[in-house]
């Protein structure tokens, strides 16, 4: 065999010498460095990440204390099933005379359930000048946080500078809870 190699053309044995080690090399890259390489580039990222992920951990600790501060302020803000009808038609109506309009009777409409909380539908009739409603429904945003108005819908007399305003709002209460009975744990 040695013989053969000895016969051939000094040109194509050159090629060969190059050849066969790049080819060694090629293969060796892509069949071993290259998967070692992007495993260590993985483990690096991966290294990289959860270090951050540990110094951001206090921050996000912190901010899920405050987020359940905030969630446990907004429950208190809900009024429990029994009250809530009889609270606010007695809150809007001392934010009307408060405001300087005259609000007609409240009476709950339509209930339902949205998103595991009960939602009463209110349409509501009230008439006054016009910077005094605009006050009115301020007040009614900032005093009734669980309180969602959805038309407010303004009309001018035609006999005088009074407005008429019909609102409708959206009052969302947690459900009721059961009593707790002896057999039930």
């Amino acid at each position: 065999m040695i013989s053969q190699l000895i016969k051939l053309d000094p040109r194509v044995l050159r090629l060969c010498l190059v050849a066969l080690p790049a080819m060694l090399l090629l293969l060796g890259w892509s069949h071993v460095l290259r998967p070692a390489w992007q495993a260590r580039q993985a483990v690096t990222a991966q290294n990289v990440a959860t270090r951050q992920a540990l110094t951001e951990l206090p921050a996000r600790r912190a901010r899920a204390e405050a987020l359940a501060r905030e969630a446990a302020t907004l429950d208190h803000l809900l009024d429990a099933p029994e009250t809530a009808p009889t609270r606010l038609a007695a809150t809007l109506d001392g934010l009307a005379r408060a405001a300087g309009i005259e609000l007609q009777p409240v009476f709950p409409g339509q209930q339902s359930e949205f998103e595991g909380m009960h939602e009463t539908r209110y349409e509501l009739e009230a008439s006054g000048p016009y910077p005094q409603l605009a006050a009115w429904l301020g007040a009614i945003e900032t005093r009734l946080g669980n309180v969602a108005i959805q038309e407010a819908r303004f009309t001018r007399q035609p006999t005088s500078d009074a407005i008429s305003l019909h609102l409708r709002l959206a009052v969302y209460r947690r459900p009721a809870t059961a009593p707790l009975t002896p057999d039930t744990p």
